[in-house]
Parts: C-alpha cells; sequence; structure tokens
C-alpha cells in the first residue's frame, strides 16, 4: 500500500527531543534587580512567541488553579516542572522546607506538573568559590553530609509519590553538588528508581566538568535536563578575579546554544542518536538583549541540530 505523499509514519512525526524553556530565561530569581520582571501570565505570551509551548511552573505564577490552566488553556501550552530550593543539611530548615512544599503539591498535580527539580540551597562560600571550587575538598561536604542529601532526597520523594511528582536533584553551582566528583559522590548514595537527576549541562561545565562525558556515562541517572552553554571567556574571567557565581551571572557566564564550551551540538546528537525521552527545558540565565528574540534564537539553534542528525522526523518542540 502505498503511503500518502508528504505524510511520515505516526511514530515519525513525534518530536525527537520534548524540548521545553523556564521562567529564569526572562526572570532570573537568583538576581532580581538583573533587569524587569515580566509578570503572569504576559510571560507566557513572551514563550510561545519565543516558540515554547512547555514551560517549568514558578512561584510567581501563584497557585490558583483555575486561573493557571485557563491562561494555559488560552495557549494550548503546559506545565513540565517546578524547581524548588530546599537546606537538605539542616533538619529544621529541611522540615519547614518540606512543610512549605507540602502546600504546594495538590496545586502541581492540578495543573499538569510532573516533576519536581530540586536543588540543595546556595551556600555563600560556595558562591564565593564556584568554578574554582578546591580540589581538596576543604570546602566540599563529608561523607555524613552526602548521607543526609540522599536520605532526606528519599524522603521527599515518599511526600510527592501519590501526587504523581517525580523528584529529579539539579547539580548548582554556588551549592555543595557542583564539581564532577562532589555529583558523583551524591549520586552513589542515591536509590535512582526513586530520585534522580536534573542534570544541568551549563552548572556542570562551569564547575569545571565534561558535560557531554557525563550524560553518556549516566544517561539513565537522568531523567531531566537543563540544557545550557557557558562562554570561555567570561569563565576564564571569572576564575582569573574570582568572581563568585552571582558575579559570573552578571557577565553572562552562560551564553546562546552552541557558542561556548558545554559541547551542545555534541550532546543534542547524543540524545537524540540515544532515543532520550524526558525533558530537554533549553536555558540561559541571563542574556544580552532581548530574551524573547534569544530564546527563538536558543530553540531554533536545537532544532537545527535535531533536523541535521534526523532530517525526515519533527525535531523538537
Amino acid at each position: 500500500m502505498k503511503g500518502v505523499v508528504g505524510r511520515l509514519p505516526e511514530d515519525q512525526t513525534k518530536p525527537l527531543l520534548k524540548i521545553g524553556t523556564a521562567p529564569v530565561n526572562w526572570n532570573n530569581n537568583d538576581l532580581p534587580d538583573w533587569r524587569p520582571a515580566i509578570p503572569f501570565p504576559e510571560i507566557l505570551d513572551s514563550m510561545l512567541d519565543a516558540g515554547f509551548l512547555e514551560t517549568e511552573w514558578d512561584e510567581s505564577f501563584g497557585a490558583n488553579v483555575d486561573a493557571l490552566n485557563q491562561e494555559l488553556q488560552r495557549r494550548e501550552m503546559s506545565f513540565t516542572g517546578a524547581y524548588r530550593w530546599f537546606d537538605f543539611l539542616d533538619e529544621h530548615r529541611f522540615g519547614r522546607d518540606i512543610e512549605t512544599t507540602r502546600s504546594l503539591l495538590q496545586t502541581l498535580q492540578d495543573i499538569g506538573v510532573r516533576h519536581l527539580i530540586v536543588s540543595d540551597r546556595l551556600r555563600e562560600h560556595r558562591v564565593a568559590c564556584s568554578g574554582f571550587v578546591p580540589i581538596d575538598g576543604s570546602v566540599s561536604l563529608d561523607s555524613l553530609g552526602y548521607a543526609t542529601i540522599a536520605a532526606n532526597l528519599a524522603r521527599l520523594a515518599d511526600l510527592t509519590q501519590p501526587y504523581d511528582l517525580s523528584v529529579h536533584y539539579h547539580n548548582h553551582a554556588g551549592t555543595y553538588i557542583e564539581t564532577a566528583e562532589e555529583i558523583e559522590l551524591l549520586i552513589s548514595r542515591l536509590d535512582l528508581a526513586i530520585v534522580d537527576l536534573c542534570f544541568d549541562t551549563g552548572h556542570y561545565a562551569f564547575g569545571g566538568g565534561d558535560a557531554l562525558g557525563f550524560i553518556k556515562e549516566h544517561t539513565g541517572s537522568i531523567g531531566y535536563l537543563h540544557l545550557k552553554d557557558v562562554d570561555p571567556e567570561v569563565l576564564e574571567l571569572a576564575k582569573a578575579n574570582r568572581l563568585s557565581f552571582l558575579d559570573a551571572l552578571r557577565q553572562y557566564i552562560f551564553c546562546p546554544l552552541g557558542e561556548g564550551n558545554a559541547r551542545v551540538p555534541e550532546i543534542v546528537d547524543h540524545l537524540v542518536k540515544g532515543h532520550f525521552g524526558n525533558y530537554v527545558i533549553i536555558e540561559q540565565d541571563t542574556c544580552r538583549g532581548d530574551a524573547t528574540e534569544n530564546g527563538r534564537r536558543n530553540l531554533s539553534t536545537i532544532q537545527s541540530i535535531v533536523s541535521a542528525v534526523a532530517p525526515n522526523r519533527r525535531s523538537a518542540r
């Protein structure tokens, strides 16, 4: 039987990568004075204008389920995940963070969020040395610290499981889980069937790691991915002048995708060829110029790479 001209078989019409965006591309909560914030729901219009149909939810969007769903439906958009900071090391603060999160779980489920992305909170002394963390372990955790984070992640996963929320730990500059060694030490203590990684390529490269190498070795540990790139000249400047992570953000440490040293084209090639089926969230925490245009360009870059890998398939959306 001859196929219809111009129509691909059904399994070839599905996008090769599940692409989304995040509010940080427009509003960076770590740098509230960076530029005027775009309020909700207008930020959804900016995302849509850049070409995105899926985004992470942010606390600034509010928790009114009816209003959130109405704004999404009006634009035919959906939420992928939600990012939350925790203090996984201090029992009192962790308990407080758990209770704050508990109050949001029903809301997240009702608006379609299925992924909870979490990180241990920024630590002042780690923010100050991010990108050049001493290799002697003097500012890193001991074995008990890693075990505590892993145990509290399991507690969090127990809480979120009834709400169909998967927990993914996010490696982050300026925290105790930044360098390649620190991430490996945490992974070795995780039950990956309960908690896996939201691997961030930019934070990993900023911390001195080979993001492509990590993904090739640990693809099965990655349930969610933040795709960023790192400007090597700004990275060199940051190390030479011992800039903190936040100061590096102000210098635009994260550059347009494909223009830095995180090996983004090779990463995308590997993800497509390996049939990576989890979300890939495009991020650039600060950018020069218009954030919407920058988002549009980053999305186009990834779509072009995907199309080159598999020219007869839908690229990414």
